[in-house]
């Protein structure tokens, strides 16, 4: 009886220890609210049709919320994830004609890492989802943004589908932090706003299949600044636990090998957080994904690299060699995985720098038998340690007449502006 009365007082004692303590832990988070978030993937698919044409069979859902009694602006970032690409053309006739006139494109050019931005008015309380084919919700009252496809119009829609032959894709991700107008500095200076939470959902119509993901959240820390007040310099998101929560120093990733003779595979989705998206950019990040993999057994694996520029997308079993995210390779079915992004001047890998990354991982199952049936699963990784990273955007200048003199937000909704290349 006197041991179960020590116990008791000592079980007792440490949770209310636990109740009296603030346990702060200033970095992103894939479970609490925040005033910037982060979408690591939008994916949106085309294949062809039997008339020739192609039709839509994947979009994503963006969700968002405004947990607070009070109007919020959001300013909002498209980016395009992968590298541009020149024109494709038939050679024999290009060697017909002497140069490659439209007649001999087979392929037209994409534009690469580029993005679009605008900004949109989150009422109290109020709750929102975007189709990023659509660039609104199906009959909802948010304005919305332009369609992720602005970042590559023309027809065939998207590029080819490097996982799907004769497939279209456009790819990339979203960012979006809490403004306001600050008659100072600008129509979209950032602000604290600690009760933004979003998510994703990338469903794909052709295989009946849904994943679902948290966006990344970095909280502005309440030493910088009080509720709805701007934060650091406009146009200057410091991620570095003193303005913002800081990234991570690197990402793990808790993983199934790949195995074709299962049918499974997953993608990984990883990306700077560092970005430069004004107008003069001095261009995208690029890091190296240095990969250290442990199996069930506890050996340890290295080799595994990945040179990322802005963005990047890739299947395991894609992955180049030594590809330790194989089956045959660690011989266990369970994985684990430290991802650290550092500075290199490989030839694969020119001017990368050291570098915090975000990422996300999808698992993609086939099941046997006939008809053939598909599962997916995503998840945002979780992270160790902690590194700056900086986000760069253009303020957006009013005239005298436009400036509200009370310093409440303006509304802007559906502004939006095409621009060059999205890193730093």
């Amino acid at each position: 009886m006197l041991r179960k009365f020590i116990l008791g007082l000592t079980a007792a004692g440490f949770c209310a220890g636990l109740a009296g303590t603030s346990l702060a832990d200033d970095r992103a988070s894939i479970t609490k609210k925040g005033s910037l978030l982060v979408w690591s993937k939008v994916e949106i698919k085309w294949e062809r049709t039997l008339l020739g044409g192609f039709s839509l069979t994947q979009d994503t859902i963006l969700d968002l919320s405004n947990d607070y009694p009070g109007d919020v602006s959001v300013q909002f970032y498209f980016v395009n994830g992968d590298e541009a690409l020149d024109a494709e053309c038939d050679p024999t006739c290009v060697l017909e004609l002497g140069s490659c006139e439209e007649e001999c494109v087979i392929e037209r050019a994409h534009p690469g890492w580029n993005w679009v931005d605008c900004q949109v008015l989150l009422t109290a309380n109020q709750p929102m989802y975007m189709s990023m084919v659509a660039g609104q919700g199906f009959g909802s009252s948010v304005a919305g943004c332009q369609p992720f496809t602005s970042l590559d119009p023309g027809d065939p829609p998207g590029r080819p589908d490097p996982d799907v032959i004769g497939g279209r894709v456009l790819r990339g991700f979203v960012v979006g932090w809490a403004v306001k107008n600050n008659p100072d500095d600008g129509q979209n200076s950032q602000i604290r706003w600690n009760h933004l939470i979003g998510d994703a959902s990338i469903i794909n119509y052709a295989l009946a299949t849904s994943a679902e993901y948290n966006a990344y959240a970095f909280a502005a820390l309440e030493g910088a600044t009080a509720h709805g007040d701007f934060v650091g310099t406009a146009g200057v998101i410091n991620l570095d636990g003193v303005e913002y929560d800081s990234a991570y120093e690197r990402l793990l990733m808790d993983f199934y090998a790949a195995d074709a003779r299962r049918g499974f595979d997953f993608d990984i989705t990883l990306h700077t957080v560092s970005a430069d998206l004004r107008q003069e950019t001095n261009g995208p990040v690029r890091t190296k994904a240095v990969f250290d993999i442990w199996n069930e057994d506890e050996i340890r694996f290295s080799g595994t690299e990945k040179c990322i520029t802005c963005w990047d997308q890739t299947l395991a079993s894609n992955y180049p060699s030594p590809n330790h995210l194989l089956i045959g390779s660690i011989h266990t079915t369970k994985g684990k995985a430290r991802i650290t992004g550092i500075a290199s001047n490989i030839a694969a890998c020119p001017l990368a720098t050291d570098a915090a990354l975000l990422g996300l991982q999808i698992k993609h199952i086939i099941f046997g038998g006939l008809p053939l049936r598909f599962a997916r699963s995503a998840i945002s990784m979780v992270g160790q340690g902690e590194k700056d990273a900086t986000i760069r955007y253009d303020i957006i200048s009013g005239s005298e007449e436009a400036q509200d003199v009370t310093g409440g937000t303006v509304g802007t909704a559906g502004v939006s502006k095409a621009n060059g290349r999205a890193g730093r």
